[in-house]
């Protein structure tokens, strides 16, 4: 992500998309070639969808960085690792965010997290994020009540799976970048730490 954002002046998008908007292929497919995938990047037809003819039977070349870790469930062309998309977080739909408009600060704002369930690894879909709706399911690769994820400064972090409201609460703080609000200590989100 940071290599992308060295390259082009700010992190992908969600989706690349085409001139009328329509999301065809993932923000995975877009780092590609900034993890030394610069070949299976050139196999991809950017003008068509992720489930073109084309496009679709590159699906079985999931890159390792993208499949699920060891221990969880092997779920061919799936991956857990997605983004949350919606206003205010790094993923806005329609804007190109840089690291300047993450005010909350990088080591306060999630940039990548596990979902509770894969999608197609090429697919344009992610974590549909809004403020007044519930958070959706996340740590479902391995059942050990833990969730991965990795902040915008690159660090990445476990936490336990919370049900409670202050959980959530302190979710969304990290979720969003710009909201004004920070938590310091990555422990405010485990439930279950002293």
């Amino acid at each position: 992500m940071h290599r992308y954002h060295d390259e082009h002046g700010h992190f992908p998008r969600a989706a690349i998309a085409n001139k009328e908007g329509e999301a065809l292929l993932s923000w995975r497919v877009a780092l590609l070639p900034f993890l030394g995938l610069e070949e299976l990047y050139k196999e991809f037809k950017l003008d068509e969808p992720w489930d073109s003819a084309h496009n679709k039977r590159l699906l079985a070349k999931l890159p390792k960085v993208y499949a699920t870790p060891e221990g969880a469930k092997k779920v061919p062309d799936g991956t857990y690792f997605q983004v949350f998309v919606g206003k205010d977080t790094v993923f806005e739909e329609g804007k190109d965010i840089q690291f300047q408009d993450i005010t909350d600060g990088t080591s306060s704002t999630i940039l990548i997290i596990e979902a509770g369930k894969t999608i197609p690894w090429t697919k344009p879909e992610d974590l549909p994020y809004s403020a007044d709706k519930p958070i959706p399911e996340l740590g479902g690769a391995i059942e050990d009540g833990l969730i991965s994820l990795v902040t915008a400064d690159g660090a990445v972090h476990r936490l336990r799976r919370g049900v409670d409201k202050e959980f959530e609460e302190n979710l969304r703080i990290y979720i969003t970048r710009n909201d004004g609000a920070i938590i310091l200590d990555w422990k405010d989100l485990d439930p279950l730490d002293p």
